[in-house]
């Protein structure tokens, strides 16, 4: 006879308390995984990546050919970059210009009006003690611009302000690297009046506001000896 103790050993029947316990323990982690990919879809951690095939490859070597010239181009000032950056030349052509303006300020401060263009900017340096109102010289001497040039300078039919500018590194009369004075130049010397020691504009002489009589007659004094 063949003896079956061996393989009822084997195969031995299922206890049901214990498959059910199984059965509820599987569903349970079932029930978890599935609640954490839900989780996962709403954070969004299922999105697809982006596969490294060739065309991302061709994209990432596109993007460095790119970035490569245009290194090279702001290297070699092909490509301008950030702020432009001011030449000595032109630094110091600025601050003439703006020099020259504040002095034709300071001329028709006291004379009434700016040098005509026949006097041109060489009156802003002459003696002219017979000039009524003059007070001057008004620089020490004329200089050409920093690129060996004459300041061009013309009274403006009408009055205003005067025509006064360099032409610049290429000498050319109204490009774009023409040197003008700043706006306010011709005006500040009537804002400012500290460099004339509280002197009268000419637009004021005649017509002085003081508090009392005494004060008055010193400063119409002071007047009549310019």
């Amino acid at each position: 006879m063949v003896d079956y103790t061996e393989m009822r050993r084997k195969f031995r029947a299922k206890d049901p308390a214990k498959s059910a316990a199984r059965a509820k323990t599987q569903a349970a982690v079932k029930k978890i995984a599935k609640e954490y990919e839900l989780k996962r879809a709403e954070l969004g951690l299922d999105k697809p990546r982006i596969k490294r095939g060739p065309l991302y490859y061709a994209i990432v070597i596109c993007l460095m050919i790119f970035i490569a010239g245009l290194f090279i181009g702001v290297q070699t000032g092909a490509v301008p970059m950030g702020r432009k950056r001011i030449s000595k030349a032109d630094l110091q052509s600025r601050k003439s210009i703006d020099a020259l303006a504040q002095a034709c300020g300071r001329y028709k401060f006291h004379v009434g009006r700016y040098p005509t263009t026949a006097e041109g900017l060489e009156e802003l340096a002459a003696l002219r003690p017979q000039l009524k109102g003059w007070f001057g010289p008004y620089i020490k001497k004329v200089v050409k611009d920093p690129w060996g040039r004459a300041y061009v300078y013309e009274e403006r039919e009408g009055g205003g302000h005067p025509v006064l500018y360099s032409k610049g590194p290429d000498g050319r009369a109204g490009t774009t690297d023409d040197v003008l004075p700043a706006q306010d130049a011709f005006e500040l010397p009537f804002r400012d009046t500290t460099w004339t020691n509280h002197w009268v504009p000419y637009q004021f002489r005649g017509i002085l506001v003081a508090p009392d009589e005494a004060t008055k007659k010193a400063w119409e004094e002071e007047v009549k000896k310019y």
